[in-house]
């Protein structure tokens, strides 16, 4: 049995004989340079011997004390010899000191397997500019094969040659796959999980900023409004990372430039359409039925109409278009970043839907999801909604 012991000045590896006698390293000790112990894991020599104790925790019969490490200011400074490595390697003392510190399953030695990367020294844990990340050490280790993955490995590459002449059922390949994703999204970091509680911050102020303006939406302008909206749905939609407020679209068939609301430009540089309305009651679906529907209101139709007029026009502007929007923004994109048009979809933000009953509810999604092959229909509440539901998702992943 192998365990570890911290003292003052040393770090100690304390050896429990497993087999009889009792006495067989000893006589090894008296004349041989390097004994291995532990399956050939650990090789110690009489040079770090310690045999006498006073203290108690270090007094058990039939144990071999061997120094493992020297201390450096907060580091032990690990004896090359006894892991037969030939780089410099310092581990903090807060570090858990155990077997599977340097022992993987199958007696794998975690230290010798980093021989073959040239390493001239090695520091692990601790605030040191040039150490290894506890985090990053521990991480490493879960990261060695097991017994489980290394016979699950060994049987999907023997059944991967085999099954193409023998009728063999079971699929190893895909067992040792299965485990291995498994086993990936166990030990990897979870983004959501470290930034949860920012992304609770950031949304509970959005909720609150959109809450504010539409209990007080005649204080804002219509250019006022849209700015402030159009930062919501960028946070919304981040693939988007340009902006541009009422750029030129060209209608080839007026021969003059009309305008729209915003071009959004994402990340790739393709182009895609957004208008942005103020909320206005009752410009979304009719309150009263028409053949037992409640059907879109003018102000909705002509919004549509106009949107989907502008993509029209971007479609048929094509490469000439193209150009002639580069060379308008290209100062405002980033350089590697060319603007496209490749059938560009469209976005409204309008309307409230807070006080509908359930058929006009359900009569309106019927109306958006007609158009959601061009154009996203969100109304304000609808907006809220979101926003909402993000945030509170983010609230119980910081609550598990």
């Amino acid at each position: 049995m192998i365990d570890f012991l911290k003292r003052p000045t040393e770090l100690m590896l304390r050896y429990t004989p497993e087999r009889e006698p009792d006495d067989w390293l000893a006589k090894r000790l008296e004349h041989e340079e390097l004994i291995p112990i532990s399956s050939k894991t650990f090789y110690v020599s009489h040079r770090l011997y310690r045999q006498q104790f006073e203290d108690p925790e270090f007094a058990i019969d039939s144990c071999y004390h061997f120094v493992v490490g020297v201390i450096e200011g907060n580091y032990y400074r690990i004896e090359k010899s006894i892991l037969r490595i030939d780089f410099d390697l310092l581990m903090h003392r807060s570090l858990d000191f155990k077997r599977s510190t340097f022992v993987a399953e199958r007696n794998i030695s975690i230290f010798r397997r980093l021989q073959g990367l040239n390493l001239e020294q090695l520091r692990i844990g601790g605030d040191h500019p040039e150490a290894l990340p506890a985090e990053s050490f521990v991480k490493l280790l879960r990261k060695f094969p097991n017994t489980w993955e290394l016979n699950r490995y060994a049987a999907a590459r023997i059944t991967s040659i085999l099954r193409e002449h023998l009728p063999i059922q079971r699929d190893h390949d895909a067992e040792y796959q299965h485990y291995m994703n498994k086993r990936a999204t166990c030990v990897g970091s979870n983004p959501r999980r470290i930034f949860a509680a920012y992304e609770v911050d950031k949304y509970t102020d959005l909720v609150a900023r959109i809450e504010a303006m539409l209990g007080n939406s005649d204080a804002y302008n219509e250019r006022q409004w849209q700015l402030e909206i159009l930062q919501v749905i960028l946070f919304l939609f981040p693939k988007y990372i340009a902006s541009f407020r009422e750029a030129p679209v060209r209608d080839s068939l007026a021969e003059k430039d009309r305008f729209i609301d915003f071009l959004l430009v994402d990340a790739s540089g393709y182009i895609d359409g957004l208008e942005i309305k103020k909320p206005f009651a009752e410009c979304m679906v009719t309150k009263t039925r028409y053949r037992d529907n409640h059907v879109p209101m003018r102000e909705l139709n002509g919004t549509v109409m106009q949107l989907e007029k502008y993509l029209f026009h971007l479609n048929r502007w094509g490469q000439q278009g193209e150009k002639k929007l580069n060379e308008r923004y290209s100062s405002e994109i980033p350089p590697d970043v060319r603007i496209q048009i490749v059938n560009p979809s469209g976005m409204i933000i309008m309307g409230r839907d807070h006080d509908w009953t359930q058929d006009q509810r359900t009569d309106f999604e019927v109306i958006r999801r007609k158009y959601r092959h061009v154009v996203e229909i969100m109304t304000y509440d609808d907006l809220l909604r979101r926003l909402k539901a993000i945030r509170d998702q983010f609230k119980a992943i910081t609550a598990s």
